[in-house]
């Protein structure tokens, strides 16, 4: 299957993983995750999007979360962000979140405003 026919973003996400690692391959991967060892294989074929707890399996046999693993974070900063908000149970992440807002309008009300008189 060539890469232009998956469509599914964890699909591509993973044959990418899969791609960048020498030692790993669809089959090894799957017997890793506690699957069978064509079900990756078999993803790929129907491009079909995993249950959420198989995706979680095969993060982990990545040795990361799925919420990592399908974030854009690019940083290390943003990384850990991700990891520390995947660790939250919701009525935590909610607060989080809310001092965020909360970070970025204080953040916003402190910078001086372009008068246009430079």
């Amino acid at each position: 299957m060539s890469d232009n026919e998956i469509t599914e973003p964890f699909l591509l996400r993973l044959r990418a993983a899969i791609e960048a690692d020498p030692n790993l391959n669809v089959s090894n991967l799957a017997v890793k995750a506690g699957l069978g060892n064509s079900a990756i294989r078999l993803m790929f074929s129907r491009n079909t999007s995993p249950r959420v707890a198989t995706m979680r399996k095969i993060c982990a046999a990545l040795g990361t979360t799925l919420e990592e693993f399908m974030s854009n974070a690019q940083t290390e900063d943003e990384k850990e962000i991700v990891r520390l908000l995947g660790q939250l149970p919701e009525h935590l992440r909610q607060q989080l979140l809310g001092y965020g807002r909360g970070l970025v309008a204080a953040s916003d009300h402190d910078q001086p405003e372009d008068d246009g008189k430079s």
